[in-house]
């Protein structure tokens, strides 16, 4: 995952956990809705600047929004548990799931 997601995902969360919307938090922040749903969603790289404004428009320190390892690890986790449940597949049901992996990610 790369750095911009993870500091897109982190925004959000701090949003969310706000009671903000997207449309209020652009606005407390001065920057554009469009612009920020992109850095949630990590199509955009924020500046350090931005990162200001939406640390400031969230009230927190610049430093809280760049704290995303508890996302990682959430990853992993998942990433270790479906590697469990894997595990105990038979080959029909190992199939199926190569079948909706694939529908998923296209």
């Amino acid at each position: 995952m790369e750095i911009k997601e993870l500091i897109g995902r982190r925004i959000r969360e701090l949003r969310k956990a706000r009671g903000l919307t997207i449309e209020r938090l652009a606005e407390l922040a001065h920057i554009g809705e469009k612009y920020l749903g992109d850095i949630e969603r990590g199509k955009e790289n924020p500046t350090v600047a931005t990162i200001e404004k939406l640390a400031r428009a969230l009230e927190v320190q610049m430093h809280q929004i760049l704290h995303y390892e508890h996302v990682l690890a959430g990853e992993k986790n998942l990433r270790r548990r479906i590697i469990q449940i894997l595990d105990t597949c038979n080959e029909g049901e190992l199939q199926l799931f190569l079948k909706f992996v694939i529908a998923v990610k296209e």
